[in-house]
């Protein structure tokens, strides 16, 4: 899975290209890390995010090179790792109007990723 791979244009679905699943996996991490630092920082936060795919195209993550997107997953993982024994994992809040905690998304992370994973080529 970690092995570099240059941008494809012809891959339309994770499942054809690494650097693609790289890429989405990273907005995903991303978009749902400003979530918890919002539920984090905070009163009852009501917070509004770009869907990661909207985020990937926004963002050109397409065509942004390989180890951009690696060093930006690492360094986000890092930071949701850090929060591991600091915060409560059932503060709540509400992300495009839907109820959720630290622990659900960090949950939500895990399977979101497993299945990218196993089958990206």
């Amino acid at each position: 899975m970690w092995e570099p791979a240059a941008p494809d244009s012809h891959a339309l679905r994770c499942e054809q290209s690494r650097h693609r699943t790289l890429a989405h996996l990273r907005a995903c991490q991303e978009q749902w890390l400003s979530v918890v630092t919002s539920f984090i920082d905070r009163e009852t936060p009501s917070v509004k995010i770009l869907h990661p795919w909207r985020q990937f195209d926004v963002e050109s993550y397409a065509t942004l090179p390989w180890d951009r997107h690696l060093k930006k997953f690492v360094d986000d993982r890092r930071r949701w790792i850090s929060l591991r024994d600091t915060v409560d994992w059932n503060r709540s809040g509400k992300w495009n109007q839907k109820p959720d905690t630290i622990g659900g998304l960090s949950m939500r992370l895990a399977n979101h990723e497993s299945h990218h994973i196993g089958c990206t080529k």
